[in-house]
């Protein structure tokens, strides 16, 4: 199915599950910076399966144009059916959906979305080509755009005992002076998650760096160490 007739049968059929009670306090735990047809996480994910049953999902490249209408509209709920789809297609994506990645970063931009593109989508992508990790990773991390900075330095938080903590520590020393409390809370995120593999590498660097890391990253970096 093409895209664009597989946009407005999800359409249709989400828009009829909007829940008025839900949407307003969904909207302001988001600082009201988008609208919610007022469907949680349990049932959106529900609901998807069984729409996802009568309505087989679009091939690749048909996802990709999808995820762009879905991103396009105007409730919250349908960025987060674009994520589950490309979720759902990113063991088939190579390098080239990269630039795709960053312009749903870039698009709509919040914490919501920035940190299941990131792990889920940069991150996988980027693991099967070391090739391209250092230099797009580093484009990102060099950008004034604070979401594609959190991005850099969140595209690991999966990768466990794999992670590169080389190139972690020198994004999080890059902008260990920023005020922007997205990139001070991802760095503190991204060193707590890895602790949990190296506690002790962690606790090291936050001994060295304790002057020049923020109080938040590293109140949140410490947790496990």
């Amino acid at each position: 199915m093409k895209a664009e007739a597989y946009y407005e049968k999800l359409k249709e059929f989400f828009y009829e599950q909007r829940d008025s009670d839900n949407a307003a306090p969904m909207k302001a735990y988001m600082k009201n910076h988008f609208d919610f047809l007022g469907i949680k996480t349990p049932l959106r994910k529900k609901l998807f399966r069984s729409f996802s049953k009568k309505q087989k999902l679009p091939d690749l490249t048909e996802s990709l144009k999808l995820s762009k209408l879905l991103w396009r509209d105007p409730y919250r709920e349908m960025q987060y059916l674009a994520l589950d789809i490309l979720e759902k297609n990113v063991r088939n994506m190579d390098d080239t959906f990269l630039g795709h990645f960053v312009w749903l970063i870039i698009h709509k931009s919040w914490w919501d979305t920035v940190d299941r593109i990131a792990p889920n989508l940069c991150g996988k992508v980027l693991l099967e080509y070391p090739d391209k990790k250092q230099k797009l990773s580093r484009q990102w991390n060099r950008s004034d755009n604070i979401w594609l900075q959190r991005t850099s330095i969140l595209f690991q938080l999966k990768y466990r005992e794999h992670t590169d903590f080389d190139l972690l520590k020198e994004y999080i020393l890059n902008h260990a002076d920023s005020q922007e409390f997205f990139v001070q809370k991802a760095s503190g995120w991204a060193l707590r998650q890895y602790s949990k593999h190296t506690p002790v590498v962690v606790k090291a660097f936050l001994e060295k760096h304790r002057s020049s890391l923020s109080k938040l990253t590293f109140k949140e970096a410490g947790k496990y160490v």
